[in-house]
Order: structure tokens, then sequence, then C-alpha cells
């Protein structure tokens, strides 16, 4: 059973390795395979492999009929729909998921509409799951961020089902029709009575996760006392707490049953037990929105209530096995999920270390080794998902835990009922739960604040996660095991091997993917500097935390050198303060320092200069004599290495550009230049062009930006300059290194280098 979950595992993820979907003709070829493997091979190894492939696009192909059509993207749209998910408030606007039942372009209908996310900016009636809508919509197709790490999101919206993403547009059409019932609409009103009712109750939060597995609510503060401790799981409804609260409710059935002679004559206790820890399972599971740790929780707790109605046992690994068949069976795009790869593993790590020993653990000592257990073996995974792991998560979750299981979970279950029955007594059980949660949050604000709690460094390459599996294999096994402190050896590869060093003289300049804005580093052999940190959403995202931030701790960086604010809009500035919270920054520059009154921060100026490394970085604009404003104050730097020049230029516009034409002139010729302004018609006027004469010129602009950038006269004169052009909209991410010796490699283009099936394709520039 284990080897058959496993292939057929093997061919999930190899379906979703694939940059485009297999035509039919390969399909085909897949369908003799699986049917010559299982009359003529007799390899189930083989067969299993094919079905897991054939399945999963089978899935997705299934999904992909319901595409939004490239002639629809950006059109209006008028929409008949359901609203199915709990409605995201924000102060400007309401995100949701709908799920259109009709759609139509004037006299164009679109036939297989399926879920799409929309925001609904500014005043509207009260979305409530359940309602059916008819809306003007504006739609695009799934885009999010490409960077060589950081959160997939296109990837994210594939596995969600979701086809296209938009907006609701503004039409005196747009109307409720009706409102109808559905999971999700009790789902909302329990979270608005839990809302009321702990309105100015400090984990407020906290309480809304366990009971509903809502995290909208949980600070910042919060946040990352929770991912320095590693005690982040406990605030979603995963598999322990769906475990718990089968285990209550067989406890409660059979004690309820056994009241009634008449009934254990018809049904014995045990099996009718059985029947409620999988009812109470599946409504707690389908209240918390149904995740990837739900769904194998579900599933491992109907297989073991199935042995026990049919007086049956079942090995661990087989029920494991089984509930992995089953999971990727009802949703082969579970595998993309981080929470799959963490939930399974952490379950199959403590089947491996807790059983075949000479003796049982008991009490604490089974509960502490468990710890110790899930602690260690997700060191390698969790540094190859998030450059990072907690070393104080050990001692953090054996307090964590139970407090959290055993009576946190119990109060915060039952006073969620009481609420919608007998509201007073609901009341006190939620405030209870609420003093309960205090002591332990002093007890992990104390464990988070200390130095050691977390252990960053560069994500692993794929060859050392395998052996590091390896590793974790010997160390976790009986003593006695022959080759057992060979994992000891095999575990250093994690730790040791570095990425390639930058050779002296030699740079790697990066411009991340960060939508309509601004964000790039420079890396030099020893140091590290960051021109612009991309914009901020909201106060829960913004580009800091989302992909500058993964992209220095996926190379391994945890100190910045030089941070340069070109200037103080928005969408250059906006994701600093995340960067400046998590890394150590030596020195700050700007234009504009004024917009970062907060910070020690040196103003921008003609004629600084410093060397790393064999490295040259000048600072050719602003000059102090001259009043500048706005844009034009933007920071502009050069950086020289024997084997090429990058300029970067902010957002200076055209008075800037001639002000370094005549001052400048020299110093402009560069190899690499990222255009002015996002390439707007305001700035990269023939005369900064030519002097400039970059062999390639990289656009950072978002997809289907409001401002049209890059502007196509202004690409059309960089065009006809015969410079290479890049941009982040087509390409993702670029990287870019130059090496003292050999010079200029080719640009990697992280949109295409990491594509998969679910990916937006680049289309050519019109």
């Amino acid at each position: 059973m284990v080897i058959t979950a496993l292939a057929f595992l093997g061919g999930i993820i190899s379906l979703h390795q694939l940059p485009v979907l297999p035509n039919t003709a390969w399909i085909v070829i897949g369908v003799i395979v699986l049917s010559a493997s299982f009359r003529f091979i007799k390899s189930g190894i083989l067969f299993w492999f094919t079905l897991g492939f054939l399945w999963a696009w089978f899935q997705a192909g299934w999904l992909y009929q319901h595409s939004l059509p490239d002639d629809l993207e950006g059109a209006d749209l008028q929409v008949t729909g359901e609203v199915i998910t709990v409605p995201e408030k924000y102060p400007v606007r309401t995100r949701f998921v709908f799920r259109i039942r009709q759609a139509a372009f004037g006299e164009r209908r679109w036939q297989k509409a399926g879920k799409v996310r929309l925001n609904w900016y500014g005043k509207h009636k009260e979305l409530v799951p359940g309602q059916i809508w008819k809306l003007k919509v504006r739609l695009k197709k799934p885009n999010g961020f490409m960077n060589p790490s950081g959160f997939d999101y296109e990837g994210w919206l594939f596995q969600q089902g979701i086809i296209a993403t938009g907006y609701v547009r503004k039409d005196p059409a747009n109307s409720l029709l009706k409102t109808e019932w559905n999971l999700q609409k009790i789902r909302y009103l329990i979270k608005n009575r839990l809302q009321e009712k702990l309105a100015g109750i400090e984990n407020r939060g906290l309480i809304m996760a366990l009971a509903l597995g809502m995290r909208g609510d949980i600070d910042q503060q919060q946040w990352r006392v929770l991912q320095r401790t590693g005690t982040g799981h406990l605030i979603a409804i995963s598999g322990l707490h769906i475990g718990l609260v089968a285990g209550l409710c067989f406890l409660l059935g059979r004690f309820v049953w056994v009241i009634f002679p008449a009934l254990c004559l018809r049904l014995p206790a045990q099996k009718a037990a059985a029947f409620f820890s999988i009812a109470g399972a599946v409504f707690y599971a389908f209240m918390a929105g149904l995740g990837i740790p739900a769904q194998r929780a579900l599933v491992m707790i109907f297989v073991a209530m199935l042995s026990v109605l049919l007086d049956r046992s079942g090995k661990p690994a087989h029920v494991l096995s089984l509930a992995l068949i089953l999971v990727l069976f009802l949703d082969s795009s579970s595998v993309l999920a981080q929470g799959f790869w963490l939930s399974f593993s952490a379950v199959a790590i403590l089947m491996y270390g807790m059983s075949c020993r000479l003796g049982p653990f008991r009490g604490w000592q089974s509960w502490g080794r468990a710890q110790w257990l899930i602690s260690i073996g997700l060191i390698p995974l969790t540094l190859f998902l998030f450059q990072q792991t907690s070393l104080i998560s050990p001692l953090a979750n054996f307090i964590a835990i139970p407090w959290v299981s055993f009576l946190v979970v119990p109060l915060v279950l039952s006073g969620t009922l009481f609420l919608m029955f007998i509201e007073p007594v609901g009341q006190f059980l939620l405030s209870l739960s609420d003093k309960l949660l205090e002591p332990l949050q002093q007890i992990l604000h104390f464990l988070s604040d200390l130095g050691f709690a977390q252990w960053s460094q560069h994500s692993p390459s794929v060859w050392v996660l395998f052996i590091s599996i390896i590793a974790i294999i010997l160390l976790l096994a009986p003593r006695g095991m022959p080759l057992k402190r060979l994992g000891v050896v095999l575990v250093l590869p994690v730790f040791l091997i570095d990425k390639p060093a930058i050779p002296p003289g030699g740079l790697r300049f990066t411009l991340l993917d960060v939508g309509q804005g601004l964000a790039s580093v420079i890396e030099t052999r020893n140091h590290t500097l960051i021109f612009d940190t991309g914009p901020r959403f909201s106060d829960r995202f913004d580009t800091g935390s989302s992909v500058v931030l993964p992209y220095l701790r996926q190379q391994g960086i945890n100190r910045i050198d030089s941070v340069i604010i070109s200037h103080g809009d928005n969408d250059h500035r906006g994701g600093f303060d995340s960067v400046s919270k998590l890394m150590q920054i030596d020195r700050i520059y700007s234009g504009e320092p004024e917009k970062l009154a907060s910070y020690p921060v040196v103003l921008c100026q003609r004629s600084m200069q410093w060397e790393w490394d064999g490295v040259t970085f000048m600072i050719l604009h602003p000059a102090k004599e001259v009043n500048f404003r706005k844009n034009d104050r933007s920071c502009v730097l050069k950086v020289v290495s024997p084997g090429g020049s990058i300029l970067l230029t902010g957002d200076i516009h055209r008075k800037s550009e001639r002000y370094l034409i005549k001052h400048q002139r020299k110093l402009l010729s560069s190899d690499i230049m990222v255009a002015p302004h996002h390439g707007s018609k305001t700035s990269s006027m023939p005369g900064f062009i030519q002097a400039v004469n970059a062999r390639y010129v990289l656009f950072p602009a978002g997809y289907r930006n409001r401002f049209h950038h890059p502007n196509r006269k202004t690409y059309s004169r960089y065009a006809q300059s015969g410079a290479i052009l890049l941009d982040s909209a087509r390409h993702g991410a670029i990287q870019i290194s130059i090496d003292a010796a050999t010079g200029i490699s080719r640009p990697i283009t992280y949109r295409q280098l990491l594509s998969r099936h679910w990916n937006r394709k680049a289309k050519p520039f019109p």
C-alpha cells in the first residue's frame, strides 16, 4: 500500500512539473501504458504512477475548460452568479469568491464560466454567502508575482479552482436577485456573532481561527510569535483539532447510546459511537473550510472508524497511505500546498519514530518524544520551503499543544455552540478561553524573543533535500540499526553546502517582480544593496515581506549593507518597513528622506561613491544645488564592475534626464539600465536613450497595469536603439550576473524558468 501511494503521488507530481499540459496524443500513449502495465507488464508501480499522471491531467484539463477566453480579458462582462465564500472586509473594499452561472459580453455568451475572485470597492450592499447577484465585472487571467522564491499566487488560484480575478464595476444594473442557503452562510452568521461578542477581547483573532479557521483578525505581532516558536499550526483547524473533536464525539456518542439498552440491542455502542465520531469530524472540518490538514484527518478518521464498524484493524502505515491516495483522488492539486507536505510528513515521522521499539513510551515521555521527532524530522523540509526553522519549537509545542488542544479548543467549540442558543453561557466560555490564552501568549512571547529562537539560511537544493531525508530516516531509526550514525554525516550538507560565491569584481543583479513598482537587489562577493522595496498594498500585505525577504532568505542573506529608496512613492518604498523590521541594515539612502522620517536616512547626493569587492557604486543624481521635485528627486545609481555596468534610474522624468545629459553624460553609458519611471511617456527622451546606449533595458511594470506602462512609444524608442528589452510583467524576476573576466551572462527570466502549466504565459508586447 505504501509503494502504491508513493507511485500515485509521483505520477501527480510529474504532471505538475510540466510548463504546459500534454496534448491528447500523449494522453493516448499514457492510456496504452496504463493498460499494458496492468495486463502484460504486471507492474503495480508503473500502473499507479501512470494513473496518477492521467488523473492529474484530467482534473487540470477539466478546470482549464472553464478558463477566461483571451478576448474577454479586460472586457466588461454582465454576469449572474453566487457568492460562495465568507467575504473578506477591508477598509475600502470587500473580497469574495463568486461562482458565475451566466456570463455575457454583448451578444457573446461565455458558456463554461466558473469561480472567480472579485474585489468590490466603495459602498455596496452587505455581501452574504448564498446571495445571487447580477453584476458588471472586469476580469483578467490569474496573475501573481514570479520570483526565485516566495508565494506562488497563480498556483494557489489553480489549487482553489479559481479561473480569473477581477473587480466589480460601478453600474446601476448591479442588483441582488435572491439569497440561498449554503454552508458558507452558516459560517458567515457564526463569524458575525463571534466578532460581535468578542469585540475588545485581545485574543479574538486566535479564538476566531480555532472556531472557524478564519485567521484574518490575527495581528502581525501574534503571527511573528507563532512563526518564531513553530506553533502556527495550532491556530489552523488541523488534524490535531479534528482528531480531538472526533474523539470527544466518540466518547459522547457511546455514553448516550448505552443509556438506552434498546438501542444497544440494535447496534453496539462502539459502532454507534463511530458514526458520532465521523459526523462530528465532518461538521468541524466543513466549518473550517476543509483545508488539506482537515481532509487528511477526515480520511484517516473515516478509515479508523470504518475498521471499528467492520470489526477489523489496519496497520498505521496502510491507513496513512490510503488517506494519501484518497486526498489526491479528491484533489490532485493538493500537492501544490505546503500544508500537504507538512501534514503528511509529520504523521509519517511520528509513525516511523514511535513504532518498532522494544518498549512503549508512556505519558510525558511519549509526548516529549513526539515533539522531538517532528521538530528534528521536519527541519530539512521547513528549510527547503521557508528557508528558516524554529529551534525552540520542541519546547514551545510541548507546552502549547496540550494547552490549546485539551483546554482552549473544547472551550472555544462549546462556547461557540452555546452562543447560538444560550448566549450568557457561550460568552462565559469564550471569555474563559481568552483568559487561558493569555498566559500561553506570555510564554510564547518570551520564547520568541530569545536570540536563538529561529534559524535562517539559504534554501537547500533538491539533491541536498533528498540526502537529508535519508539522514533523517537513519537518525530516527531504532537503536542498533546499521549505519544509524551515518545520519549525522548525511544531514551536514543541509547546513554546510552554501550557494556558489560571487567572484571578486563580479556581481549579481536581480530585478524582482513586484507588479507595478520597483524592487531590486545587487549582490557582490561579501555585500548586499537593495534599490527600492516595492509597494505596500494593505496593512497585511506588502512586497517587502512577500517578495524581498523571501528572496534574501533563499540567498542566505541575513544582513543588508545598504538600502536605497529612490524616492517616497509607495511603489518604491512600500515594502521598506517589513524589510527593516526583520533585517539588519547598515545604511539607508533616499532622494526624499523626509518620507522615511523615523529612520536614520542619508540624502542621496551626486558624487557619493564607494567600492565593495572590486565593484564601484556611484550616486549620479540628484544634485544638491538644483531644486528637483517629487519623482525628479529620485536617486540614480550607477554600478560599475570590470565586466559591465548597471544604471538604476528610479522615477526620474525628462527634467532630470536633461540635467544628467548635460552634467554626467560620460558616466551615463551603461550595459544594463532599468528604464526611468517604468517606461512612462514622461521619461526616456531620445537623447537620454542615446547617452546610456544600454545593451539590456529592463522595465519594472505590472501586468495590465492601469498606467499602461511601459508606454508603447517609449518602448518603441528603446527597441529602435537596438537594446534587448525585458519587462517584469512578461518575464517575472530578471536576474543578470556580471563576471569580471567573462562579462555579462545571459539574463535569467523566472516566468519562463519556473513556468508550470497553471502559470500565465508571456505574450509579445503589442
